[in-house]
């Protein structure tokens, strides 16, 4: 039995910080996936992991009632390597991936705040730096990362970043520049995905207005057929 602390009359279980600490660095190397549009068996994303993760070692997996699954790693080595990679699809259907963090909510972190994959199109060579990838991904959201191929320069073309963004809101085509001389220049932003965000229900993946425009109209077609009655010929 411990002893509870009282406050303003209220009875209060006092998380104690060593402890805190000691199973939140359980779960670090963990993080959270959830398939838009569908809610596959914990086996079937077994067999997904076996098959798409088979660069690092075998994971625990958990399934949570909300329909997310936590994956805990060996270590935040093979967590990061896995969230540097993607995106990620299951049988076609979108695979959002985050990190787990102390104060995840699934409602919240999973979602509505989404890593997404950018493309920086014409993006000068001289300006793909760390720092400088990250000024420009801060201006879209929370920078996570670039991926391989740009952070080594062996592909030209664009720059990729991976950003955490708000899908509730308009997500941006393009983003303002200054460069070293005071020039301001558009930079368009290219997405790998760019998930639709229903206003009514709160979940990615799909409109709850543009499902209701379908079914007004099928309704409105099958009330415009006429039935039309015909005798039955005599034998």
């Amino acid at each position: 039995y411990v002893d509870p602390i009282v406050k303003d009359g209220k009875k209060i279980a006092q998380m104690q910080k060593t402890e805190i600490e000691k199973l939140t660095n359980v779960w670090l190397a963990s993080i959270v996936i959830y398939v838009v549009g569908d809610a596959p068996t914990i086996a079937s994303v077994k067999r997904f992991i076996v098959a798409t993760w088979s660069n690092v070692g075998t994971p625990n997996l958990f399934l949570h009632d909300e329909g997310y699954f936590l994956v805990q790693f060996d270590s935040i080595a093979d967590r990061d390597l896995i969230l540097s990679g993607g995106p990620y699809t299951f049988f076609s259907k979108p695979v959002i991936v985050k990190p787990w963090a102390t104060n995840f909510n699934f409602y919240e972190k999973v979602l509505r705040v989404i890593p997404l994959w950018v493309k920086l199109p014409y993006l000068p060579l001289n300006g793909w730096s760390s720092q400088y990838l990250s000024r420009i991904g801060s201006l879209l959201g929370v920078p996570i990362c670039a991926d391989d191929c740009t952070t080594r320069q062996q592909r030209i073309s664009f720059a990729r970043l991976l950003v955490e963004m708000d899908v509730a809101d308009t997500l941006p085509d393009h983003v303002w520049i200054e460069d070293t001389n005071g020039r301001e220049f558009k930079q368009p932003v290219l997405y790998d995905w760019k998930p639709a965000y229903c206003q009514k229900c709160k979940m990615p993946g799909h409109n709850c207005d543009v499902v209701l425009n379908r079914k007004s109209v099928t309704q409105k077609k099958d009330a415009m057929v006429k039935k039309i009655w015909v005798p039955k010929r005599q034998q």
